[in-house]
């Protein structure tokens, strides 16, 4: 099973949207509690940020692969979506 590195931002709604996703698809499934979650806030990890490519937060890597980065707009489904896409990687 591989961690999923979270990047995202204090004040970020939508960053809280994915907060949420994780804490509802973890009660969803159990086999998801079991996924290791690196986060880290932006501003607080320049020195980890800076080894990522990436613009705007939440993003979500699996290993080095960039599964998510959330854009202005992105609705709760799409956020759910992509982090249940993160957790679901983490598993395989």
């Amino acid at each position: 099973m591989q961690h999923i590195t979270f990047f995202y931002l204090h004040q970020c709604p939508y960053c809280r949207k994915a907060e949420q996703a994780f804490a509802e698809l973890r009660q969803e499934n159990a086999a998801y509690a079991g996924v290791i979650v690196d986060a880290y806030e932006e501003t607080e990890h320049p020195e980890i940020v800076s080894k990522y490519d990436f613009y705007y937060a939440p993003t979500l890597y699996v290993g080095e692969e960039k599964i998510y980065e959330a854009h202005p707009g992105d609705d709760d489904a799409k956020i759910k979506a992509n982090v249940k896409k993160a957790l679901d990687a983490a598993l395989a």
